[in-house]
């Protein structure tokens, strides 16, 4: 009973991020987020202890320049690749998401759902200028600039930056926190399980 409880938030859940997605002119699979969403969302209604993610989906290797490794043992798909539509909802393995949620840094998937690396520094995304950008205006941090309802950390900051940064890429995000999930593109929120979340403006 209580599994299927679980298995019925998640759907619910999945449901409005899909109407949600549908709108998006990120040019990726819907496929490839949805099923990302349901493996973010399955982790967090089965593990009891609270966890942070970022996650970039859509990354090339063109970007380079802006990561660093600050750990290379965390690094666990560098030589081994594993594809997200691979992978069961709640099946564990050795090598999938739920490996890396005591690991720093951010988990980066290409554009065919493959999990090419994890524990990665994202560097240089300026989030004032992003910020300024997308909603100019006076504002007391930038979290509230950004449409934060609450106060967010560097993880969401670099996060929804990394979004504006990349070009079509889908950004996902899990506040060890407050338990949180976002999506985030063009960087902006475009989902999230905060009530009343400010969406800032509509996507170009």
């Amino acid at each position: 009973m209580l599994k299927r409880s679980k298995n019925a938030v998640v759907n619910k859940k999945l449901r409005k991020i899909e109407k949600t997605l549908e709108k998006s002119r990120i040019k990726l699979p819907i496929l490839l987020k949805l099923k990302l969403a349901g493996l973010i969302l399955n982790l967090m209604v089965r593990r009891k202890k609270r966890f942070g993610l970022f996650i970039i989906l859509g990354w090339k290797n063109k970007w380079k320049k802006f990561t660093d490794i600050s750990d290379n043992t965390q690094d666990i798909f560098s030589r081994h690749h594993i594809n997200i539509l691979n992978i069961k909802i709640g099946e564990r393995r050795h090598y999938d998401i739920g490996t890396t949620v005591d690991f720093d840094g951010a988990i980066l998937i290409n554009n065919r759902g493959e999990i090419i690396h994890s524990g990665v520094v994202i560097e240089a995304m300026r989030p004032g200028i992003v910020a300024g950008k997308i909603n100019p205006g006076h504002f007391k941090d930038l979290s509230e600039q950004f449409g934060f309802q609450k106060k967010v950390h560097l993880r969401h900051l670099i996060a929804i930056t990394a979004s504006y940064v990349f070009k079509n890429t889908t950004v996902f995000t899990v506040s060890e926190e407050t338990g949180s999930f976002h999506i985030f593109e063009k960087g902006r929120i475009v989902y999230s399980t905060v009530l009343k979340e400010i969406i800032v403006k509509k996507q170009e």
